[in-house]
């Protein structure tokens, strides 16, 4: 009998012995990394085969795993990934190998060759499957039905979108085990990120346990189990120090389905918070540490935007930086896009208020959500033509009946922001003013270029790169390098042609002909007058007229951007006007000094009308003039290199 049990125990010895050296039992790859448990003084990490705290995995089945420390401990955990991000396990106890009875052993056979069971993973050269099944059934069978489930959140994890049934704008009570919290009510809502959710809790003062206080939710799991939905995330408050108090689980149902006269509005959830960073207890949204229940805002409860601001669904501003768009499910939500190169912003913005409303004009407060901030702001809206606004917007309070008072929004020196339907909505329209006209200064504003003019300028940077020809002496940058040889009276006279060319390139540089509706009715048209090189274009959209000033609001024709050109006749010359051009409408009396993106010409007078011609022969005869001076230095110079040859 003696001698049976030694080679019992011997035979256990070398078989775990086996089992143990040599394994390609292997945790999934996603779960690789730091996992928060509560209870837990150093996050559970696994590596490969290895679960730290726990041992190394030597066979597995399906969610089992059989696991020894270096203490030669061994263990079943059955493991579940409810999310990419949780991991829920319950584990058998601790068995160290002299605990283990003999008929397990016995039932374990050596064998070298067998066909490998793709389900099941242990030591493929020395363990027949069935018999380390067994062996690992052993241990799992060790787990007691009511074994404690333990949860596992993966630290640094990147957040999910949060359940859609709850994306949105609900009014809700919340109950802690003292009552029900009713009144004031609590709001819970969407942020502008998708992945958050901020609840914003209301003290009741006959209930016991309530408290005022905003907790930011971010989402990193959701999953379903049953009828109940769960969601994991971390709470951000003032209270929330650590993992342990920023980890929550929660599970909501619908609990009322009506759809009677009021649609959606109806529609009820019941949410469940744990109490601590597990899951443990929340079977369903009945029972939790706070238990709230949701009701949707209804879009018949806002006031809602103007219709003609919200019929084109998507506008912007005229350097492009500023994007409005009308949410696609037309639930009164106007969604804000903030781009820079190196940042993008978007917020949300509701109606809360109508104050005054008229068929161009509308002020209104709405409640706008920038991140999970949120706040209220007079925000006035003018229609200026049918795909041309302006808004003026206040400074952002906490309290909507703050929103427009003079502390927050003053009118006189609120800055206009003019945005444009965007394309294909925004139709072209005829231009007001149309004529010719003398420009002196710039159309267009400094961000501005167009694509023939860049193309000039690359030439010439390429053409001064290049060995100089004797064209070049015509160019004022390589002209020095070559009077040097010339015989002085030559050289003045080239000096003297220089100072024609000169005048000429500040004529292309100051002095331009603006033709408004000329070669067609929505078309604005700047032409230096000594070249064609550097024309723009602008398409008109839009045009309305304000304290004897008219704006129109034009898209350039090759980098569609927009600008306002603002036309304000002289009080004191009736043939003169100020011309301003700048990605908004500058307004004097807001400002007396211009802002920047925006620059200043002179408009002379009326050169002549659209279709009269008596001035173009004035035009070709200057343009002639220049041709002939070129040719004749060209010959000069030709002639001086000529001399210094012989």
């Amino acid at each position: 009998m003696i001698n049976r049990n030694l080679l019992i125990h011997s035979f256990i010895v070398f078989f775990l012995s086996f089992f143990t050296a040599s394994t390609n039992c292997v945790f999934p790859q996603q779960w690789n990394g730091s996992w928060f448990q509560s209870g837990e003084q150093q996050p559970i990490t696994f590596s490969g085969s290895t679960m730290s705290s726990r041992g190394r995995c030597v066979a597995s089945e399906g969610d089992k795993y059989l696991l020894v420390n270096e203490k030669d401990c061994k263990r079943c955990v059955v493991i579940y990934e409810k999310h990419q991000n949780v991991l829920q396990y319950k584990e058998s106890e601790c068995e160290l190998e002299q605990n283990k009875p003999a008929s397990a052993a016995i039932s374990s056979v050596i064998r070298s060759d067998y066909n490998t069971d793709s389900r099941f993973q242990g030591n493929e050269q020395y363990l027949d499957p069935e018999s380390g099944r067994e062996l690992l059934n052993y241990y799992c069978e060790q787990i007691p039905g009511d074994a404690m489930l333990y949860s596992m959140f993966k630290i640094d994890s990147e957040p999910v979108k949060c359940p859609g049934p709850l994306k949105g704008q609900f009014a809700f009570t919340y109950n802690r085990g003292h009552g029900e919290c009713k009144n004031p009510i609590s709001k819970i809502k969407s942020c502008t990120e998708d992945t958050r959710m901020m609840l914003n809790f209301q003290a009741c003062p006959d209930v016991d346990g309530t408290e005022s206080t905003v907790e930011e939710l971010t989402c990193l799991a959701t999953w379903k189990d049953n009828n109940a939905h769960y969601i994991v995330g971390t709470l951000s408050h003032s209270l929330a120090t650590s993992n342990e108090e920023r980890f929550r689980c929660f599970v909501y149902e619908k609990i009322n389905t009506n759809s009677g006269k009021h649609g959606s509005k109806d529609v009820e959830y019941r949410l469940a918070q744990s109490g601590d960073a597990t899951c443990s207890g929340l079977e369903n949204s009945e029972y939790g540490s706070r238990i709230m229940t949701l009701k949707r805002f209804g879009p018949a409860e806002r006031c809602d935007f103007p219709k003609w601001f919200k019929e084109p669904k998507h506008w912007h501003s005229l350097n492009g930086e500023l994007s409005y768009n009308v949410h696609q499910k037309n639930d009164g939500t106007i969604h804000i896009t903030k781009e820079k190169p190196t940042q993008r912003l978007e917020s949300r913005a509701v109606c809360e208020q109508i104050n005054k409303q008229t068929a161009n004009e509308t002020i209104m407060v709405v409640e706008q959500t920038t991140g999970c901030n949120t706040g209220f702001l007079c925000l006035v809206i003018y229609r200026r033509d049918t795909h041309v606004v302006e808004l003026q917007i206040g400074n952002l309070t906490s309290r909507l009946e703050d929103a427009c008072a003079p502390d927050h929004y003053d009118v006189s020196r609120t800055p206009f922001t003019t945005l444009l339907a965007a394309a294909p909505t925004a139709e072209s329209q005829e231009c007001p003013l149309s004529g010719s006209y003398t420009l002196t200064g710039p159309l267009g504003p400094p961000y501005m270029m167009s694509r023939h003019k860049r193309n000039h300028i690359n030439g010439s940077k390429q053409h001064h790169h290049n060995a100089p020809t004797r064209h070049d002496v015509l160019s004022f940058r390589n002209a020095d390098m070559f009077e040097h040889n010339l015989h002085p009276y030559d050289r003045l006279n080239n000096q003297r042609h220089r100072r024609d060319l000169s005048k000429c390139m500040g004529a292309h540089k100051q002095r331009r002909r603006l033709s408004i509706g000329c070669s067609r009715d929505d078309i604005v048209e700047v032409h230096p007058q000594c070249s064609e090189a550097g024309d723009e274009e602008y398409v008109c959209h839009g045009s309305w007229t304000e304290n004897d000033t008219t704006f129109i609001i034009a898209r350039h024709a090759g980098t569609k951007h927009g600008v306002c050109i603002s036309f304000k006749p002289s009080t004191t010359d009736s043939t003169a006007a100020q011309l301003i051009v700048g990605d908004s409408c500058y307004r004097e009396t807001m400002s007396s000094e211009i802002p920047e993106h925006h620059l200043i010409s002179n408009v002379t007078g009326i050169v002549r009308k659209c279709g009269d011609t008596s001035s173009s022969s004035k035009l070709s005869n200057y343009s002639l003039l220049i041709s002939l001076t070129s040719w004749t230095a060209i010959i000069l110079f030709r002639q001086q290199q000529q001399r210094v040859i012989r």
